[in-house]
């Protein structure tokens, strides 16, 4: 993406307040169980990696829509214009132990984020994309590559637009209604329910394509932004991504499983 997301923003502030490798002696036995279930599972620090960006994302929808939910409690005519700002203000500094010196940032970060997710993409916007995409001849499913007619054709936002992605068009593509509809405001692979992925059946099984349903499809492609692992080609130019697994010997869980094209599916 050629742009910038209010909530891309937002999630990069909090990464550097709070990044990966933060060094905080109360922390140390958190630290420590997480990093004892990633060596016990053998997760070369994927388990880690994954805990840490689910909770970034946690960080982060806590801010936008706590900041949603003060704006509409006191953006009113009962309460002076500034109420909104001075409440959201206070609940950054008293229900929060965030920096006293990014109080201001995290503000402006997240007026920001509530203004983009009030903007939607309008029909003339959508009209021009879909010529644009037809003319390339492109008109798949950025998520699932399939193939779409106009009619079928969704605009998707990226990044989503209630975690403050911008109604521009480098955070828009095309999606079909059902790949729309289940990815519903996950940002990312990490803020699925990545925890509930972990199939008892194979790939050759009667039950292995109900059981990896819709939703952990989606999650597993977004691991590798809907493109094959290996090559880097998205789906929508090589079509539907296939499931592979890491360890063939293991079971088709978050972790274990990857996303390729035809070219490169492994089994």
């Amino acid at each position: 993406m050629n742009g910038t997301n209010p909530g891309q923003e937002l999630r990069n502030f909090l990464k550097e307040l709070y990044p990966h490798n933060y060094n905080n002696t109360d922390f140390n036995e958190v630290k420590f169980f997480i990093s004892e279930i990633d060596s016990a599972l053998i997760a070369n620090g994927e388990f880690s990696k994954i805990v840490y960006e689910s909770s970034i994302n946690y960080m982060l929808r806590r801010f936008i829509n706590t900041a949603e939910y003060l704006k509409r409690k006191y953006e009113s005519d009962e309460f002076p214009a500034q109420k909104f700002v001075e409440e959201l203000r206070r609940f950054i500094t008293e229900a929060t132990c965030i920096p006293k010196d990014k109080t201001e940032k995290l503000l402006a970060l997240l007026q920001a984020c509530l203004q983009s997710k009030g903007r939607k993409v309008k029909p003339p916007r959508k009209k021009r994309l879909l010529k644009e995409y037809q003319a390339k001849n492109e008109l798949r499913c950025y998520i699932c590559g399939k193939y779409l007619n106009e009619q079928e054709s969704e605009i998707e936002h990226i990044w989503p637009r209630t975690m403050g992605g911008a109604t521009e068009d480098f955070n828009l593509k095309i999606s079909c209604s059902i790949c729309n509809d289940k990815k519903q405001h996950y940002i990312d692979a990490s803020d699925f329910h990545y925890e509930q992925i972990c199939l008892v059946s194979d790939k050759s099984d009667e039950n292995f394509s109900k059981e990896m349903k819709k939703e952990y499809r989606i999650a597993v492609w977004a691991k590798s932004d809907y493109s094959c692992t290996v090559c880097g080609e998205p789906a929508s130019i090589v079509g539907t991504l296939n499931f592979g697994r890491i360890n063939p010997d293991d079971s088709w869980h978050f972790l274990n499983t990857e996303a390729y094209c035809d070219e490169h599916t492994p089994e």
